[in-house]
Order: C-alpha cells, then sequence, then structure tokens
C-alpha cells in the first residue's frame, strides 16, 4: 500500500538520461500536436467566454495564455491553454490509460516552465512525468471510472498537471506526495455532455484539469499535506471512483520499464473517440464503393456498448450545437457522407442553423448505433481500439459489410509526418503567420537545446 508514495518519488527521480531515445522523439510529435490543438481551439466560442471571465478576475503576471498573449498567474494561464487544447475535441487520445490528458499535460508544463524560466530539457521530462504518471492512473481506474460515468478528462488529467507542476517547480518526494493527494481532493467531471446536446464545460474539463493540478503543486509546495495513500487506499482515488472494477497494480508496475507515451494516438477526426472505429470504417466503405447520400437506405453500426452510450444516445435530429454533433455518432456519420469532412471547421459551420446541417440529418436519420457486447469481445481479442462492425443496406438493394481496423492515427495506424504537420497547420495557421508556426516544429524538434522556454512560448501568441 505505498503506490501513491512510490508514484510521487518515481516522478521526481525521472531524469533525461534514464527515459530512452524514441520516448523522447514521440513525446516532440505530440506536443506539436497539442500546440496546434491550442492555437486552433483559442477561437472557439466558449474558450472566448472563458477567456472573458479569465481576464475580470485578472492574475499576478507570470505565465502567456496562448495566441492572445494575456499574462495573468500560472493558474490562470494553465485553465485556459488546458481549455483551449480541448477546444474543438481533436487533441490525443490513448487505449490503456488516460484519454485525453495531453492538452493539460502540456498546459501546465507551458504555465510553470514559463514562470520558472524552465529549460527545454525540464519542459519535456516534466512533461513526460506528468503524462506517464496520469496515464497509470488512469489504467488502474479502468473499467470501473468510465462505467460509473465519469470524465477521463476532469478526473484523471488532473494529476497530469499535478505531477509536471511539482516536477517544475523541484518538489521533493513528500510535497510531490502531497500534490497527488491534494489533486484527489479537486478532480472531478462526468460523462453527462455525452447524453443531451450541449455542454461547453466539457472543454473547461481540461483546463480544470491543468489548474487544478498547478494548485495542488503549489500548495503542496508551501506545507499543504493530502491524505495518505490517496490513490491506493480504502477511502483513495482509485476505489471511490472504479470500485472493484479497477487494476491497482497499474500504478507502478514496471515503473522505468513500461512507458504509456509510445501509446498515445493524434486525433484525425474533431469528436468523440468513441466513433473512431466506425467512422474509419464508413469513410473507407465510402470510398471504395463510391458512396453517395442518395444511395443509403439504411445503415447499422455495432460498437462496444460503452461506445454506444457515448456516442449513440443523441440523435442526428437532436443535434443543436456542436457539442451534441460531436458526441453524436449518426451526425458525424451524416457529415462523412454529406461533407467528406469531419474536422473542426466542418462542424463549426454545419452544426444548426448553419451550412448543410438539413442534409446531414436526413442521413443521421437512417443510422442506427448498436451497443453489443460481442463486438467489445471480439475487439479486446482482436487488440484493436474502437472495433466495430457496419452494414449498408443501398436503395437498389445492395447490402454492404465491413469491420473495423485500428483507427488512423494510433501507433498501430499512424499518420504520416506529412500529414501530422498538415494537421498542425491547419490550426495554426488559423491565428499565426505560416513563418511563426514553422519556428514552433523547429523549437520543440530541438527543445533539448533551449536553455530558455519562453522563446517557445512567445512564438505562440499571435
Amino acid at each position: 500500500m505505498n503506490e501513491t508514495k512510490d508514484l510521487a518519488s518515481w516522478i521526481v527521480g525521472l531524469r533525461w538520461g534514464n527515459i530512452p531515445e524514441a520516448i523522447i522523439d514521440y513525446a516532440k510529435i505530440l506536443v506539436v500536436d497539442t500546440l496546434g490543438c491550442m492555437l486552433g481551439g483559442s477561437i472557439q466560442e466558449s474558450n472566448k467566454a472563458a477567456l472573458r471571465y479569465t481576464r475580470a478576475m485578472g492574475g499576478t503576471p507570470q505565465a502567456s495564455i496562448v495566441n492572445y498573449g494575456d499574462r495573468t498567474n500560472v493558474y490562470n494561464a494553465a485553465f485556459m491553454n488546458g481549455s483551449f487544447g480541448h477546444g474543438w475535441d481533436f487533441d490525443d487520445h490513448l487505449m490503456g490509460g488516460s484519454p485525453h490528458s495531453m492538452s493539460a499535460t502540456t498546459a501546465a508544463a507551458l504555465a510553470v516552465a514559463e514562470w520558472q524560466i524552465s529549460s527545454g530539457r525540464e519542459f519535456l521530462e516534466a512533461w513526460i512525468a506528468g503524462f506517464e504518471a496520469n496515464n497509470r492512473i488512469g489504467a488502474a481506474s479502468e473499467p470501473g471510472l468510465m462505467n460509473r460515468g465519469f470524465h477521463h478528462v476532469g478526473t484523471i488529467a488532473s494529476f497530469a498537471g499535478a505531477a509536471v507542476a511539482s516536477k517544475l517547480l523541484h518538489l521533493d518526494d513528500w510535497k510531490t506526495e502531497n500534490a497527488i493527494a491534494i489533486t484527489v481532493s479537486q478532480a472531478a467531471g462526468t460523462f453527462q455532455h455525452s447524453q443531451r446536446t450541449g455542454g461547453a464545460i466539457k472543454r473547461n474539463h481540461m483546463g480544470f484539469a491543468a489548474s487544478n493540478g498547478v494548485r495542488s503543486a503549489l500548495l503542496a509546495s508551501e506545507g499543504i499535506t493530502g491524505a495518505r495513500e490517496a490513490l491506493e487506499g480504502k477511502f483513495g482515488f482509485v476505489k471511490c471512483h472504479a470500485g472493484e472494477e479497477n487494476k491497482m497494480e497499474a500504478l507502478t508496475r514496471d515503473l522505468g520499464k513500461e512507458w504509456y507515451t509510445p501509446r498515445a494516438a493524434m486525433k484525425v477526426f474533431s469528436n468523440c473517440a468513441g466513433q473512431w472505429g466506425v467512422m474509419d470504417l464508413f469513410y473507407a466503405l465510402k470510398k471504395k464503393h463510391n458512396l453517395k447520400p442518395e444511395d443509403i437506405e439504411a445503415v447499422t453500426c455495432w460498437l462496444r456498448p460503452t461506445s454506444s452510450w457515448m456516442v449513440g444516445t443523441i440523435k442526428g435530429e437532436d443535434v443543436k450545437d456542436i457539442f451534441g454533433a460531436q458526441f453524436s455518432a449518426r451526425f458525424g456519420l451524416g457529415m462523412a457522407m454529406v461533407l467528406g469532412d469531419n474536422r473542426p471547421k466542418a462542424y463549426q459551420h454545419n452544426v444548426p442553423p448553419y451550412g448543410r446541417w438539413k442534409e446531414i440529418v436526413e442521413v443521421a436519420k437512417k443510422i442506427d448505433i448498436i451497443g453489443d457486447p460481442e463486438v467489445e469481445a471480439a475487439g479486446l481479442k482482436k487488440g484493436i481500439f474502437g472495433y466495430s462492425l457496419c452494414e449498408i443496406k443501398l436503395k437498389n438493394g445492395t447490402v454492404i459489410k465491413g469491420e473495423s481496423g485500428w483507427p488512423k492515427g494510433f501507433p498501430k495506424n499512424p499518420m504520416t509526418k506529412e500529414e501530422r504537420l498538415e494537421k498542425f497547420y491547419s490550426q495554426a495557421l488559423i491565428v499565426l503567420p505560416r513563418e511563426k508556426a514553422e519556428k514552433i516544429v523547429g523549437c520543440v524538434e530541438k527543445i533539448e537545446e533551449m536553455d530558455d522556454i519562453r522563446p517557445l512560448i512567445g512564438l505562440l501568441v499571435a
């Protein structure tokens, strides 16, 4: 029963020389992807509302807000940049750990590293420590945490912020353990946003995660303590959030040998990853058979039960805004058929009352989403994230069937370097000139050579 203590000691003891080169290289790729998501997400309307709130609250000028350049305290900067990263639901995913934690990890690192004038090496070292620790807590909390309806972002990702901030503040083992324990008292968020259209606050779950983690580390640095055995205890985080459906051993199993960073995926679609597998499959069938909206009679998709309640509850005709659209597989597949596009601009410009939403809804009405335990079992056996089946009945009587493989963006079906950069520039160039965006990529690629992280942060301001 020393898992929290041991994890804290590992965070403190992690050094650049102990991190495999492949982990460092992939972490850089993931940071670039996340910075692009932050830049693009900074213009999202609910994030602009959060920015107005943050400006009204003020704050000691310690760290910068991406794109806008406001300087505020580290807590507020982490909140805003984390929210920006999740602004279009275009940020990372990970199977077997904590989906969606990269924006919280990066936002906390940007804020505290700028304030502490950290080096590039310190920044990435802390980033990896935070991402790894957070994913271990995520792995330990499955499947119970999700089965109970908790949202990984507001709950698990908070520990990424705490670990990152603790490392950049150079806290010792005891204070880092307390930072983790204090985070337990703040981690929160549920998946109710997936059940009804609406839920702009989901974007801010990531901001809360980053800023709560930073606050935990700051409180611990001043001597505030948290409960012992905060993760593994009888009323600790894991058992309270996951019950007996947990994998407690994942907290510390093979620390320093088993890495979660290489498992991370980069999104190619701007929506809930619960529909990622079936959407990949749907696009493949559409292309192979040259399908058009007018060809479709009916579509049936079989997903694992967890995915079906995440993305199968909201019907296409019930979508009222972008938040509901991104959690409706019916609407998303309708977009795939009508627009051939499920990226941020497509969602932004084609939800009621904009764009071609009526055409999308007409296709969405023909789509049925079914949660099937046998599909889940088959996916687990095959080891494929989001494994799905799809059957398309055409008006001419033809029936098309297919099963999904590894979705694009996962390490087993990776994006090419050109595809990754295209995604980054599609977001960064919304607010930055090309020259600045290219310099961001160059800085991250050689981040260990930076004695001061602030020039990189300066490039993130328009």
